[in-house]
C-alpha cells in the first residue's frame, strides 16, 4: 500500500473502534471482549488480526449516582484478548474473539493487620460476530451503514475454587457460563468529501442467558446490557490519528433463580480518548483511556476508576481496492 492507503486503513479503523465491552464491574464478569472489535476485513479474502490489553483499575464505590469513600476494597482486571477479522465477500465479514482474564481484589486494604490479595485468571469467554455492510466508506463515499449479529460463546472457567474449596463469586470467575446473543448497527459519515473528519454512531444490545453454576437451584444470569458510542475521529497526517468517544451503557440487574440481586445493574456514562499510529502501511497501533464521568447504580456497587488499553492490529489486505472498515 502506498502513504494514501496507509492514512485510509487509520482513518477507518477511526470510524468505530470502541464497539461494546463487557463490563468489569461486581455486575458482570470476564474481558471486555466486543470492546476491542475494532475493525473489520472489508473484501473477498481480506484479513485482519489484533491483540489487545487492557487494564481496568476498579476501586471507586457507589450508591446511585452518590460515590462513597472506599478504603477497604481495591479491584482490578486484566485482559488479552486475540482478535481476528475476515471478508467472506466484499460486504459481508465474520470475526472471532478469544481471551484470557486475570481479576484481582485486594481487601482489609485499612486493616493494621494487613491486607489480603485474591487472585483468579484462566481463560475468558470468546465472541463470534458476522458482519454486513450495506453502504460502505471510501473515498469516494462519505457514508457508512453496517449492521451484524453474533454470540458470546461459554468458553470462560465459572467454578473456580478459593484455597479452603469454596467456590469463587461470578464477578471473580474469567468466565459467565451463557450463551448470549449480540445484536449491532453502526452509523458514520465523514463531514466533508475526503474530510479525514468522521462521525459514528454505534449501538449494541446483548442478550443474556443463563448458567447453571453449581447445582440445579442455582442458575445465574448477568443483566441485559445496552451500549451507544458516538465518536468524533479525525487525522493528524498519514501515521497519527485520533479519537473522542462518549459511551453510554445501562444494564438491567442480575438474576438469581429468576430473582434479580441487590448491588447489580445500572448506567454509566464515559469518555473515551483514542490515539492512533499506523507503524507500517500494514500495521496499526492504538492506546485509549477509559474516564467515567457519571454513574447512577442500584445499590451498592464499586465501579471503574479508570481503565488503559494498548491495541496492534496487522491488515493483511489481499484486495487492494477494497476499504477497511469500522467494525
Amino acid at each position: 500500500m502506498n502513504k494514501l492507503n496507509t492514512g485510509t486503513f487509520i482513518i477507518a479503523l477511526l470510524i468505530q473502534w470502541p464497539l461494546v465491552s463487557l463490563a468489569q464491574t461486581c455486575s458482570c464478569a470476564g474481558a471486555p471482549l466486543l470492546g476491542t472489535q475494532s475493525a473489520g476485513a472489508s473484501g473477498q479474502g481480506n484479513l485482519l488480526v489484533g491483540i489487545t490489553y487492557e487494564f481496568n483499575q476498579i476501586t471507586n464505590l457507589y450508591t446511585g449516582s452518590t460515590r462513597l469513600s472506599n478504603n477497604t476494597v481495591e479491584r482490578n482486571t486484566q485482559s488479552t484478548l486475540f482478535e481476528i477479522n475476515y471478508g467472506i465477500t466484499n460486504s459481508f465479514s465474520v470475526s472471532g474473539t478469544m481471551s484470557f482474564v486475570q481479576k484481582n481484589r485486594e481487601s482489609g486494604i485499612s486493616n493494621p493487620g494487613g491486607s489480603e490479595l485474591t487472585t483468579t485468571n484462566g481463560f475468558g469467554d470468546g465472541v463470534i460476530l458476522f458482519r454486513y455492510v450495506i453502504s460502505q466508506q471510501s473515498l469516494w463515499n462519505r457514508y457508512h451503514l453496517a449492521v451484524g449479529a453474533g454470540t458470546k460463546a461459554p468458553l470462560g472457567s465459572t467454578s473456580l475454587r478459593t484455597p479452603g474449596g469454596l467456590h469463587f463469586n461470578a464477578d471473580m470467575q474469567p468466565g459467565t457460563g451463557a450463551w448470549d446473543g449480540v445484536f449491532w448497527s453502526m452509523t458514520g459519515v465523514s463531514l466533508l468529501p475526503r474530510s479525514t473528519i468522521n462521525l459514528a454512531w454505534i449501538n449494541s444490545y446483548r442478550v443474556t442467558g443463563t448458567n447453571q453454576r453449581f447445582s440445579e437451584n442455582d442458575n445465574y444470569r448477568f443483566g441485559n446490557e445496552f451500549i451507544s458510542n458516538f465518536s468524533v475521529s479525525n487525522s493528524i497526517n498519514d501515521r497519527f490519528s485520533y479519537a473522542l468517544n462518549l459511551r453510554y451503557r445501562s444494564s438491567t440487574s442480575d438474576q438469581r433463580n429468576k430473582v434479580s440481586m441487590p448491588n447489580t445493574g445500572g448506567l454509566w456514562l464515559s469518555v473515551i480518548p483514542d490515539f492512533y499510529v499506523g507503524i507500517s502501511d500494514n500495521i496499526s497501533l492504538k492506546i485509549s483511556g477509559q474516564i467515567p464521568v457519571y454513574q447512577d447504580l442500584r445499590g451498592f456497587q464499586p465501579s471503574t476508576t479508570y481503565a488503559l488499553s494498548a491495541s496492534l492490529f496487522i491488515n493483511l489486505n489481499k484486495n487492494e481496492n477494497t476499504f477497511i472498515h469500522g467494525l
